[in-house]
């Protein structure tokens, strides 16, 4: 009998700290990520092709191709995922971001750079990261800017070049209200963002091929 009471428990006394606040405040942020019909986890039937998606150990959390979210702020971003040790700067300026974004232009170099926006995503109740690091992504990117502190749907469209095919995001303004968290857990959430520690990070998949 799911979500029914056991009466026998239904005179103990639980606190009244709210759950939503704790787990909306987490120190690890998931990201999100657009799937193309090359990903290893379409492959893996785990998320159909040209949805977005949260990567979660082995398993990956379909969002659907359509999702409503509030863009909060964003940082620049590079990353050389196959470096070992991993590679990440948050400088542009950096010798560091200026190597992996130069490395990013050879073929299965692993390295990559773009914009990295902080979202928060009502339908999960989760702050999540969408790094934008494709040339596809970066050039929509720039309509996520002016989009900041706003509501937003991210879409997707088709891209063909030769025999290659893959979905690029796309981003419009959303006009249907959104809940969102209190303030000062979402002004925690964009301190933490903007000032970024060092840590281990969880690696995106690479292997579909944009332009």
């Amino acid at each position: 009998m799911p979500n029914e009471l056991i009466p026998q428990l239904s005179n103990i006394a639980l606190p009244d700290n709210s759950l939503k606040e704790l787990t909306t405040s987490e120190e690890w942020l998931g990201r999100l990520q657009l799937y193309g019909h090359k990903s290893n986890a379409v492959a893996q039937e785990k998320i159909e092709a040209n949805h977005y998606g949260i990567p979660e150990d082995d398993a990956v959390i379909d969002l659907g191709k359509e999702l409503d979210v509030v863009i909060l702020a964003w940082r620049p971003k590079a990353l050389a995922a196959t470096d070992d040790p991993i590679v990440e700067s948050f400088d542009p300026l950096s010798d560091v971001f200026q190597d992996v974004k130069e490395r990013s232009g050879v073929k299965d170099s692993g390295c990559m750079y773009g914009p990295e926006f902080l979202l928060w995503v009502p339908s999960v109740e989760r702050f999540l990261t969408f790094f934008m690091s494709s040339k596809t992504a970066r050039r929509e990117a720039r309509k996520m800017e002016p989009l900041i502190k706003c509501a937003a749907t991210l879409k997707h469209r088709i891209i063909k070049q030769g025999i290659y095919v893959w979905p690029g995001p796309v981003v419009i303004a959303c006009s249907t209200p959104l809940d969102i968290p209190d303030i000062e857990i979402i002004q925690k959430q964009v301190n933490k963002f903007l000032n970024p520690p060092k840590r281990d990070i969880e690696l995106a998949e690479t292997d579909d091929r944009e332009v």
